[in-house]
């Protein structure tokens, strides 16, 4: 399976690329994007590098190809910061997650395979208190030791201790940016970005001829809404990120998790606006309560220690 996933990602470079330079010629959605790449594709080999089809491209975007020359060459310079071992892979690789839709590519470093596995997103504000901080770290402890790989966002706050408290205890890890993996958001945060990548998995859906829009950190929320089972949101503010992470999840049919004090904290008003929340009374007990939420049976162990992905039954 190594192999092939390999090739499939320097398959998709090449198509991850030429579509971005559609992308920057058009500066409209990803959707209204997509459905022009697709009809590129009717007609010619978007595998290939994109000068063999400039004609088709300018053609059917309606620019002339001077305009998609231009905007390949300042893409291809973006996509040559990538690291060697980023791996992009598309909704055809066995790799991708079920769940994950409206997303063309996507930009791992780490193990892959950790898509696969099962996954509790743990978030929450970027200012949290040191009783936040402390409940945050007992319930990815909790979660890591019943087998969930913890996601989070890498943003300030609970999700750098969540990542952080993972890799302390070995817990396989997902961070979700909002980036590039070419960049880091917060600057702070670029060691532990390097860590993630390297202890774990690191995913983005945004190119590295992507600039940075404030948006892309709510779409990176709902990636991360995605991949995960479910949300479980420690001390956040009433319609902070995390919230609005919740939302999306229970959106999608997904469990949303909830400390019991937290939950009867009436200075927060967010608790609320949830239908049918899991009610987590301690947070040591996280684990075996989400898996009984999620109707796990058995128990799967953290990650070992030569990182292959352990059966989940």
């Amino acid at each position: 399976m190594g192999k092939t996933v390999y090739n499939d990602s320097m398959e998709n470079y090449q198509r991850a690329l030429n579509y971005e330079t559609v992308v920057r010629i058009l500066q409209k959605a990803d959707g209204y994007c997509w459905d022009q790449f697709l009809q590129i594709s009717n007609e010619c080999d978007t595998r290939e590098e994109l000068p063999y089809n400039t004609r088709t491209y300018a053609q059917i975007l309606g620019v002339d190809q001077n305009t998609v020359n231009d905007a390949y060459l300042k893409c291809r310079s973006s996509f040559e910061h990538l690291d060697e071992k980023t791996m992009i892979i598309d909704p055809s690789s066995p790799l991708w997650p079920d769940s994950v839709t409206g997303i063309p590519f996507l930009y791992l470093q780490g193990d892959a395979t950790l898509l696969q596995g099962r996954g509790i997103s743990v978030v929450g504000t970027r200012n949290p208190s040191n009783r936040g901080m402390a409940l945050a770290r007992e319930v990815v402890d909790s979660l890591g030791e019943s087998g969930f790989t913890i996601i989070s966002g890498l943003a300030m706050g609970i999700d750098g201790v969540a990542h952080i408290e993972a890799l302390a205890k070995d817990f396989r890890t997902i961070g979700v940016i909002g980036t590039s993996v070419c960049e880091s958001y917060p600057p702070k945060h670029e060691r532990l970005q390097s860590l993630v990548a390297q202890h774990g998995l690191l995913v983005s859906q945004f190119a590295p001829s992507r600039k940075v829009q404030q948006y892309f950190f709510m779409q990176r929320n709902l990636l991360m809404s995605q991949i995960a089972l479910g949300s479980f949101v420690i001390e956040d503010r009433d319609g902070g990120g995390g919230v609005k992470q919740a939302l999306y999840s229970e959106k999608q049919g997904k469990k949303v998790f909830i400390l019991r004090e937290t939950y009867d904290n009436r200075t927060y008003l967010w608790p609320r606006k949830f239908k049918d929340p899991v009610i987590i009374n301690l947070s040591h007990n996280s684990g075996s309560l989400a898996k009984r939420a999620l109707q796990i049976a058995r128990t799967f162990g953290k990650k070992k220690t030569d990182d292959a992905q352990p059966s989940l039954f």
